[in-house]
Order: C-alpha cells, then sequence, then structure tokens
C-alpha cells in the first residue's frame, strides 16, 4: 500500500490549486486522486453545455500537471475512508469491457482533504432523476449537450413551426448562465449552419419569489432585465412537482412544454458522502468541518469546496470560495503537518460575476474600500474572464498561463480553442 504525507482527492478548482500551490511551495510528496484524467474549470461547463464542446474549452491533462510539478496523480473514485487507520479505498475501475480492470486500491495518508464537490438536489421530485439533465460536472455537460444534438434535429426535421423548448428549474449561477447561453450561443453537433436550427424558447423556473436569491438586487434587477431583453422566460413562484418525459407541472396547477429540461436546484453534498460512517454529514449531504476546515470527526481530514460546510460559517459554493480554501491550505497543511497551530478560514468575498453569453456580464466587484461596485458590459466580461486566467496562472505557472492568455486572445479572434496538455 501506497502511503503519503497528503492526499487530494477532487481535482476541481480548489483541488488542483491546492496541489499545484503545495508543490510550488516545496511540498510535492503528495498524490492528486480526480475521476477523469483532465481537468476544466467548473465555472465554463456551460459553455460545454451549450455548445462549446471540450475542444473550444480549454482542457488540461492532470498527469501533465503532475509531471510539470513534482507531484503523484492517480485517477480513481473514491468508496471509502477510514479515520482510524488513515487510509481511503478507490473504487474499482473497468473500461466498457471486463477485459481491462483496476482492481480496488487503498492508498495511506497523513492528512488528507477531501475536494470532490457535490451535486444538485432534486428534491424528492417525480420524474427528475429519469428525464431531467444536471450540470454537476463534465460528464454532465457532455451529455447535455449530447441530448440537444439529437433532440434539435429530430425537431427540426419533423418540419414543426413549434419552438424547441427548454426548461431550466432553478434561477441560481449555474440555471440563469446556462438559460442565457442556450438562448444566445445555442449550437448542434448534429445540424449546420446555426440558420438550420429551429427557434428556441427558454424558460427559467423558480420556486422563490425572485431569482439569484443572495445577490445583490442591483445585479438580480440587470440580469433581468439582460434575459427578457434575450427573449429568456423568467417565471417565479413555480415549485415544481413533476417532471415528465415531455412536460413540467408545478404545484400550482400549470404545465410547461419541455422538449428539455435542466435540474439546476442549487448545490448538495456529494452522493458518496452518506456512505462514508467516518465523517459527520449535514442535512444536505455536505462533509461537516469547523473553521480551520478540520472534519468534526478527524483532526486529519480536511475538506473544501462544495462538499463541505463550515459549522461556524458557511462560503458560497463557488470556485471562488474553494479557490480560497485552498489558499488557506497550502500554508496550513504543512504547518499541521509540523504540529504547528493552524488558522481558521475566513472567506473573503470579491464579488459576483455571471456570464449571460451574448447577453453579456454583469455583476460586483470590491473595491479598494471593501464597497460593491457594480459592472457590466465590456468591463465586466474582462473581470469574468480574469478570474479564469487567475485560475490558469495558478495551475500553469506564469509563463505557461501567459501562453495560454495570449493564445485564448489570438484564438477568439481567429478560430476555437484547443485542449492543453503540455
Amino acid at each position: 500500500m501506497q502511503t503519503f504525507p497528503i492526499v487530494i482527492v477532487g481535482g476541481g478548482a480548489g483541488g488542483l490549486e491546492l496541489a499545484v500551490g503545495l508543490a510550488r511551495n516545496g511540498h510535492s510528496d503528495l498524490l492528486l486522486i480526480d475521476r477523469t484524467p483532465t481537468h476544466i474549470w467548473k465555472p465554463r461547463l456551460h459553455e460545454v453545455a451549450a455548445g462549446s464542446g471540450p475542444g473550444e474549452i480549454d482542457e488540461i491533462a492532470y498527469a501533465s500537471l503532475a509531471e510539470k510539478w513534482g507531484f503523484a496523480f492517480q485517477q480513481g473514485s473514491l468508496a471509502d475512508v477510514s479515520a482510524e487507520d488513515r487510509t481511503i479505498t478507490l473504487a474499482e475501475m473497468t473500461q466498457d469491457t471486463q477485459s481491462h480492470v483496476v482492481p480496488p486500491r487503498r492508498i495511506g495518508y497523513q492528512a488528507l482533504v477531501l475536494a470532490i464537490g457535490g451535486g444538485t438536489p432534486d428534491f424528492g421530485v417525480e420524474g427528475v432523476r429519469e428525464h431531467a439533465a444536471m450540470l454537476d460536472d463534465v460528464e454532465g455537460a457532455k451529455a447535455l449537450f449530447s441530448r440537444l444534438s439529437h433532440r434539435l434535429p429530430a425537431h427540426h426535421a419533423n418540419n414543426t413551426d413549434r419552438p424547441f423548448q427548454i426548461v431550466v428549474a432553478g434561477s441560481g449561477a449555474t440555471g440563469v448562465e446556462l438559460a442565457a447561453h442556450l438562448k444566445t450561443d445555442l449550437r448542434c453537433a448534429a445540424l449546420a449552419p446555426h440558420s438550420d436550427l429551429p427557434p428556441v424558447d427558454v424558460t427559467i423556473l423558480e420556486g422563490a419569489d425572485q431569482i439569484l436569491g443572495g445577490v445583490d438586487d442591483e445585479v438580480r434587477s440587470v440580469v433581468k432585465d439582460q434575459l427578457e431583453t434575450t427573449g429568456v422566460r423568467v417565471e417565479t413562484g413555480q415549485q415544481i412537482c413533476k417532471v415528465m418525459a415531455n412536460v413540467v407541472e408545478t404545484r400550482s396547477g400549470q404545465t410547461f412544454k419541455a422538449d428539455v429540461t435542466i435540474w439546476a436546484t442549487g448545490t448538495s453534498g456529494p452522493a458518496i458522502a452518506g456512505d462514508i460512517a467516518a465523517l459527520e454529514t449535514n442535512r444536505k449531504g455536505q462533509w461537516r468541518v469547523r473553521p480551520s476546515l478540520q472534519t468534526t470527526r478527524s483532526d486529519a481530514i480536511f475538506a473544501l469546496g462544495d462538499c463541505c460546510s463550515n459549522t461556524d460559517a458557511t462560503a458560497p459554493t463557488t470556485a471562488q470560495a474553494a479557490s480560497e480554501q485552498a489558499e488557506h491550505l497550502i500554508d496550513a497543511l504543512p504547518r499541521w503537518l509540523e504540529n504547528e497551530p493552524i488558522d481558521a478560514f475566513e472567506f473573503r468575498n470579491k464579488g459576483t460575476l455571471l456570464s449571460l453569453g451574448d447577453a453579456g456580464t454583469v455583476g460586483t466587484v470590491k473595491s479598494w474600500f471593501h464597497t460593491d461596485i457594480s459592472i457590466n458590459g465590456r468591463l465586466a466580461h474582462a473581470a469574468y474572464r480574469g478570474l479564469y486566467h487567475q485560475h490558469q496562472f495558478r495551475i500553469l505557472g506564469p509563463l505557461k498561463g501567459s501562453e495560454q492568455f495570449a493564445a485564448d486572445l489570438f484564438e477568439r479572434a481567429a478560430g476555437p480553442r484547443l485542449k492543453v496538455y503540455g
């Protein structure tokens, strides 16, 4: 059995930045584990779902980054955690056939960081799992694009005058951004040119009385205006009670035609959390952590991002929060391994930015005086892109990050992006 001083499970925005940050600071004797071989920045999944396929969204191979920075990487899915003997178990891996099987693996750790993200709760609504698409990960985004690419041509072939109907359940950041991209920038793998696509109507159904709960009122108002201008229909106070193959039903008795239904109703913990007896979870299925980001039942197990919830103060389920938690642990983990005290994590909100496809980008940023400044248009778009380039700089380093920044500027004008494996 292999044992590492630090094992990080999950290579999302937080987990990958943590692994690279530790390695760059001289702590490369660590293992990063992820279910997939490549990394895509999660805030861009709605672009993948709308048709900016993985060939146009930068994919970075974990193995390439591990080679570059000197840490270890293994592909695998978490199956269990033993706090008592400080081991984790990875599930058996199989391909389409059973001819090549990677058996379950046990890996030892001194410090474990869980960063596997969360999922979308179905709230027990009938038909969600059977008929709705979710955007929890890259596989979900690809599956949604595949579903659209099959159903749009079928709708087109029927020579119907009825628009293709998409219903988005939930008006958080994911639901709003996805709805805007689907309305303004939807593509299809099986039907081109874009002018051949049937008309597409997008409806957001929100159970609360307003969209984007917890977001600044001014931003909410601007986003709502932008959605209406682009033709996205917004229905608030509509609690969904049933999802069927082609119809969504709400508690008010209304029905909404849905050629595709997308479920984007918030964040819950990962499905595996309920199967790991060693760790405590909250009612949303997230692992409970203390202010230090250590889990409530083990000092040697930390968690960050959507998969966890702080017992004292909850950070938002955003890539920004996960990145800040990673930055905190880059300093805290080596100190903890040396039996030194570690500080509590403190979230510093830098603002909110929403990318609405061709409808533009809107949001707020914090000024030097810690007040909110509302921005939109080109400035907001530049700020949104800046967040992504910050992520690239953290995981690729200044030189490669600068190359990718320059390539992004060129490729947006000249053609699609390329996958990045080196």
